[in-house]
């Protein structure tokens, strides 16, 4: 706030939704998925995608600490679930497997920060262009290091850890392929 003269972003609409979500329900295993599988997975690969990848010693320290923390959370969700997930009757196991393809939807689309880029100057037309070209970029990138090394993380984390919790069932495959999820990678 100071730094920037009380110059404040709003959250990403995807990322205001999930947790108005995750504030608003209040069975814990919902939060507990959205927030300990969904978000802290992501989290995780994304530092340790940048511990692995930095060439500043500084950072690659930092974002060590970080996925330690993070880690941390992600596995603390991991120790009540597997048992309550085998106690859900199959229609609460139902919906908390669509509950976590939405969170996942949240986490892996929408995070444009249109506002940031207005606000530098660019102009709406400019912005769509922008937006293209990186998701034209992204496509493209599928072979640079950071994202094979992001995306391997992200994956079989979340998969195995679907797999721990007893989400993984046989209807969740295809659907985290449609959101670009490589569902072999899990061992349960």
């Amino acid at each position: 706030m100071e730094k920037l003269g009380g110059l404040v972003y709003p959250m990403p609409p995807n990322e205001r939704e999930l947790f108005d979500t995750l504030l608003g329900d209040s069975r814990w295993p919902v939060k507990t998925v959205g927030l300990q599988l969904v978000a802290e997975t992501f989290a995780v690969a994304l530092f340790k995608m940048l511990a692995e990848s930095s060439k500043a010693e500084l950072l690659r320290h930092i974002c060590r600490y970080i996925v330690r923390d993070e880690s941390r959370h992600m596995g603390f969700g991991m120790l009540g679930l597997p048992t309550v997930v085998r106690g859900m009757a199959e229609m609460e196991r139902r919906e908390l497997e669509e509950f976590t393809l939405w969170a996942l939807e949240k986490v892996l689309t929408g995070l444009f920060p249109h506002d940031v880029y207005r606000d530098v100057g660019f102009t709406a037309v400019e912005i769509r262009q922008i937006q293209q070209l990186r998701k034209e970029r992204a496509v493209g990138a599928e072979s640079s290091l950071f994202r094979r090394l992001f995306k391997r993380d992200l994956h079989i984390t979340l998969l195995n850890n679907l797999g721990r919790i007893g989400l993984l069932t046989e209807r969740m495959p295809p659907r985290l392929v449609a959101l670009g999820i490589r569902a072999t990678t899990a061992t349960s």
